[in-house]
């Protein structure tokens, strides 16, 4: 607390004389301009019916709108290929014509400002985006019944704006609406929207209706539909919020793992932000062969089944952090979304910094400090291909989710908790259901602290980079100067940057000094400290690695264990462990044993296991990372650059973890050794027969390994790959089996149709590694022959477009 004070003070003083510009481009962005509109729609109900075996939608959409503009005769709906049958104006038939884009409405006399009126548009749709049909035109999973066969399943994707494909609608950011959805579905199917669940009621047809309503306005791309089989978990927050948990019915096992601290996360978020959940009620609903991890439709998310997992698979990989992401877009996305591309930094930096605290709250200040780590790394890579800022709309990925999330970070710890919190209430409460854009940030700040943080944003967010030190320090009895050079490029768009630094000087009896002071927007600057004539220890440039960064900073190695052995936080000790890397491992074993012995957190652990690897002498003292309670520690000792000779035993021991993915890397690095007998490798074959792993990871593996060793029927082998291969199952086990494929390079004209037929999916990651492999497989002769014939056939039966897409993949010489 102490030093959130000291920090504070520094900034009032420092932004007492601190004027800059609120709001300047220093690269431009075309892209970010605000599409124009002329009116406000204010409700949109849809009311559809799906013929799902032909992809086909068929139904009404009805808007409600005010007139924004004056002299308005037309109206243009975002609509691509979408067939237009009819359009009512306030229940009366008006002209209409449809172009590529969408369909413009002929008003039959001029509307003047604020004019109130309904428009229902009649359709039919055969989209190929926004919404998908899952598993419809494939065959029940009767007998052999697998949990990762492919589902019958309806759900949408609105984000980018992709909604516009299965319903004529203004479908961009900047402007919010009520919708009410309306689905006419096979009964012995459930299905979820937006909102409260109005009315489930039968139709003559034997169909059911399902009939939900918001209640809020948001935005047309967060409009959603889930349709499939599910059975339903319900629950209630501390504060009332009920929750429900849409899973497949066969994987009740599943449920508590996958689920696991939704109402904690809610409760956070609320104490977090200052804000009630805005939504009244939260849905999470899991889909197959979702194009991403999970999105955050308003009140309902829909999010990938790749991520359910039992108890076993938890350890692994688990939904919590994607989950934690997606419930804080509940906040930041839905109840304030961004104005346009530009801004979408203000919704995912947010949906990344959030779940960092929920993870301290589980976990410690360990956790966050490393999930922060992280982020720094992926800003800094994606710097070395460009240098965009982060508010811009060509920012990409590592810029509006860690970056973003980085540079909250070094807000809040600025500020930090109480003013943080104060102002993102306030930020929350002025802009609620409405748009935004980072001006509109930058003065709540302003407006309920006080505070001028222009110059953050100016470095942070208006302009690209980040800073690069090359820090030394030099002590005599007395003092401990500091020489700090920021070595990074400087141009128009990237300049020196400030920010206060904490300083640490560790000294040899336990006492610590820290000292934070301002490093300055300038080359180069010598920062002195007292040290009270003790014998130091070791020194730190920005303790606890507050700013994101590079740094070269060199220290002797008796500074280095002294800094692993005392740096009050893992951090600090991870990056002494990290610079002892290229020590003989004679010079740092006893060492690093103790720090093993002593290190509660996963990452130090792993960097121990991982330099102390592939030494003999040690058998005896790896059995305690054999025992490790994390799979991040024993996944780094089998990932080292080591032979598996001598540590045999070690890796046979793994097979038997409880983490699949230990047990995976445990398997191929063993099969993959030179050392390893046949004898043992059949042995090994034997023992992992059965074993399967999430969305059959490991057993693919063993299949590939198999075939490799000719262990039992290579034909039934490669009979169940090509099963693995084919549009039976869910995009991950196809995936694993398209690289396996690859790498035994073997095809045949099953397994070439089930990959040609997923080089043609809408989702790019089952497409892209399928259209590497049959390139890859097509290097052969014999193969590039068969494939050939596959897509010859494959022509006659595809539509142009489709033709188009296979040549533009370089499939097709079409």
């Amino acid at each position: 607390m102490k030093k959130i004070v000291t920090i504070a003070l520094l900034l009032s003083a420092f932004m007492a004389k601190s004027q800059e510009p609120t709001h300047i481009h220093y690269l431009p962005d075309p892209d970010g301009a605000e599409v124009p509109h002329s009116v406000d729609i204010t409700k949109m109900t849809v009311n559809v019916s799906f013929e799902p075996q032909l992809g086909k939608v068929s139904g009404t959409v009805n808007h409600e709108f005010t007139t924004l503009q004056n002299n308005i005769d037309t109206l243009f709906f975002n609509a691509p290929d979408i067939t237009i049958l009819n359009a009512q104006l306030d229940g009366g038939d008006i002209k209409f014509y449809s172009n590529a884009e969408g369909v413009v409405v002929r008003f039959p006399k001029t509307m003047l400002w604020d004019e109130k009126h309904t428009l229902m548009i009649y359709y039919t749709a055969l989209p190929k985006r926004g919404i998908y049909f899952i598993g419809w035109n494939e065959p029940e999973n009767t007998a052999t019944p697998d949990i990762n066969y492919i589902r019958k399943q309806i759900w949408t994707q609105g984000q980018g704006t992709d909604n516009r494909y299965w319903i004529p609608m203004y479908d961009n950011l900047n402007d919010k609406f009520i919708t009410e959805t309306i689905v006419n579905i096979p009964a012995g199917f459930k299905a979820l929207s937006n909102g409260r669940k109005l009315s489930q009621s039968p139709n003559a047809d034997g169909s059911e209706k399902w009939h939900y309503t918001m209640d809020k306005p948001h935005a047309g791309y967060l409009l959603m539909l889930a349709i499939g089989k599910y059975d339903i978990k319900e629950s209630v927050t501390k504060r009332g919020t009920p929750v429900r948990f849409w899973y497949y019915p066969e994987f009740k096992d599943r449920v508590e793992p996958t689920s696991i601290y939704t109402e904690k996360m809610i409760e956070l978020l609320e104490d977090a932000t200052g804000t009630a959940y805005p939504w009244g009620s939260y849905s999470q609903v899991m889909v197959q062969n979702f194009l991403y991890g999970a999105m955050e439709n308003t009140s309902a998310t829909v999010f990938g089944d790749f991520f359910t997992v039992d108890k076993r698979a938890f350890k692994d990989r688990n939904y919590m952090g994607v989950n934690c992401h997606e419930l804080t877009h509940q906040w930041f996305g839905d109840l304030i979304t961004a104005r346009g591309g530009s801004d979408h930094w203000l919704q995912e930096s947010f949906a990344t910094f959030f779940p960092k605290l929920f993870f301290e709250s589980l976990e410690g200040e360990d956790s966050y400090q490393w999930n922060l780590r992280g982020e720094y790394r992926s800003a800094l890579a994606q710097t070395e291909k460009d240098n965009y800022p982060v508010r811009h709309t060509k920012a990409g990925t590592s810029r509006h989710y860690p970056k973003g999330s980085a540079v909250l970070s070094m807000l809040y710890y600025q500020m930090g908790k109480e003013n943080f919190t104060r102002f993102v209430q306030y930020y929350l409460a002025t802009n609620g259901y409405k748009n935004v854009e980072t001006a509109d940030f930058q003065k709540a700040i302003k407006d309920k602290l006080g505070m001028n943080y222009d110059w953050f944003f100016d470095q942070w967010i208006y302009r690209g980079g980040e800073p690069h030190f090359k820090v030394t320090s030099l002590s005599d009895k007395q003092t401990t100067s500091f020489n700090i050079q920021q070595t990074h490029q400087v141009d128009g768009h990237t300049n020196y940057f400030k920010m206060p630094i904490t300083f640490a000087i560790y000294y040899k009896d336990g006492s610590i000094t820290r000292d934070t002071q301002w490093v300055n927007d300038i080359e180069t600057q010598t920062i002195t400290i007292a040290n009270n004539g003790k014998e130091i220890a070791f020194t730190l440039f920005d303790e606890q690695d507050r700013m994101m960064k590079k740094i070269e900073f060199k220290k002797s190695n008796a500074e280095l264990m002294e800094q692993a052995a005392k740096a009050r936080y893992m951090i600090d000790r991870y990056d002494a462990v990290v610079a002892m890397k290229e020590l003989a491992v004679k010079d740092k074993l006893v060492f690093l044993q103790s720090r093993f012995a002593l290190e509660k957190h996963h990452a130090i652990r792993a960097e121990i296991a991982s330099q102390l690897a592939n030494q003999k002498s040690l058998n005896k003292w790896y059995t305690l990372i054999v025992m490790d309670s994390k799979p991040e520690v024993k996944n780094a000792f089998i990932g080292a650059d080591s032979t598996v000779k001598d540590q045999q035993t070690i890796f046979e021991l793994l097979l038997k973890d409880s983490s699949y993915s230990v047990v995976e890397n445990a398997f191929d690095k063993l099969m993959k050794s030179k050392d390893i007998t046949e004898a043992s490798k059949k042995a090994y074959l034997t023992k992992m027969k059965n074993t399967v792993g999430q969305n059959n990871t490991i057993k693919i593996k063993w299949l590939e390994y198999a075939i490799k060793n000719n262990f039992s029927d290579q034909a039934a082998l490669y009979k169940q790959l090509s099963t693995y291969a084919g549009p039976n199952y869910e995009f991950r086990t196809r995936t694993n089996t398209a690289n396996a494929l690859k790498r035994l390079n073997y095809c045949n004209s099953q397994i070439a149709q089930n990959l040609l037929e997923a080089a043609l999916s809408y989702n790019s990651r089952l497409a892209g590694p399928c259209v590497d492999a049959l390139k890859q497989l097509m290097k052969t002769t014999d193969n590039e022959t068969l494939i050939t014939n596959e897509i010859n056939k494959l022509n006659t039966t595809l539509s142009l477009k489709d033709q188009e897409r296979l040549t533009a993949l370089g499939l097709n010489t079409f």
